[in-house]
């Protein structure tokens, strides 16, 4: 078993409670760092055990960057909650919403893009735009560090101080509204409206610590058994680390932890 045993024992306390569910992250945390965001794949057994797993608990979803729609296509469980942008857009039932809030500066980021994409030519660098926010990867370019610090600099002459918020992820630079949404507003949000009495997250990058941090302030002012689970990957962050409760080597470790949940399930049963 390559999960640590606290991350045992945090999921065999979350699952004793009467309205138990599981949240994850996707890149890096069900499916493996990709060189490009079309390259990704869900691992079929993180699949398996997530497509049981949502029979079995209050609520199974995905917590993710990417659009809804997005994730919803990769991952290919529709019986699933898919929180996207950073929690600016939530996918269930078959049904897309999006926050007005943030939508109003869908025409502020394509310009910026299209700012990006006639400034900045470098081969490998990626930009994608998925409406209510945008990411600039360059994880496949010569000279990352070069690169990185060009999109930083080009950004801050194009956008206004507070016009919209720019964040560093793996290999990475989003471009979101200026609107006090992300994953750990939507993990909030979703565990009180589905009553949540013990929770597990599941995350591996910086955007993640948000819903790790959401978590413990819960935890510390109502008692329920909300727990995160940090993914260790080469490199992880220090503040994933230092936020997680309990971490797991890698998307194996992510999906031994799954299967062990369903384990845990059919001992009940039995």
């Amino acid at each position: 078993m390559r999960a640590d045993k606290p991350s045992v024992l945090l999921l065999q306390r979350v699952l004793d409670c009467s309205r138990p569910g599981i949240l994850t992250d996707i890149d890096g945390t069900i499916s493996g760092i990709a060189p490009s965001p079309d390259a990704a794949f869900v691992e079929p057994d993180a699949r398996d055990a997530l497509r049981e797993l949502s029979q079995r608990l209050a609520l199974t979803g995905a917590v993710t960057g990417r659009a809804a729609n997005d994730a919803r296509k990769l991952v290919g469980i529709d019986e699933l909650v898919y929180s996207g942008n950073h929690g600016m857009e939530l996918w269930r039932d078959g049904e897309l919403q999006r926050s007005p809030l943030a939508l109003r500066y869908e025409p502020e980021i394509t310009r910026v893009l299209e700012s990006i994409r006639s400034t900045l030519q470098f081969d490998g660098m990626l930009i994608e735009n998925k409406v209510l926010t945008a990411s600039i990867h360059y994880r496949g370019v010569a000279d990352p560090e070069k690169v990185e610090a060009a999109i930083l600099v080009e950004l801050e002459r194009l956008i206004a101080p507070g016009a919209l918020n720019i964040t560093r992820g793996r290999k990475v630079i989003e471009v979101r509204p200026p609107v006090e949404l992300s994953k750990g507003t939507s993990v909030a949000e979703l565990a009180a409206e589905y009553e949540l009495d013990g929770l597990i997250y599941l995350g591996d990058d910086v955007t993640d610590v948000d819903a790790f941090r959401a978590l413990t302030k819960l935890r510390s002012e109502k008692g329920l058994e909300f727990h995160s689970v940090g993914v260790r990957n080469d490199p992880t962050p220090q503040q994933v680390i230092d936020n997680a409760d309990a971490m797991v080597d890698g998307v194996q470790g992510v999906i031994e932890l799954l299967q062990q949940a369903l384990q845990q399930f059919d001992r009940k049963e039995s």
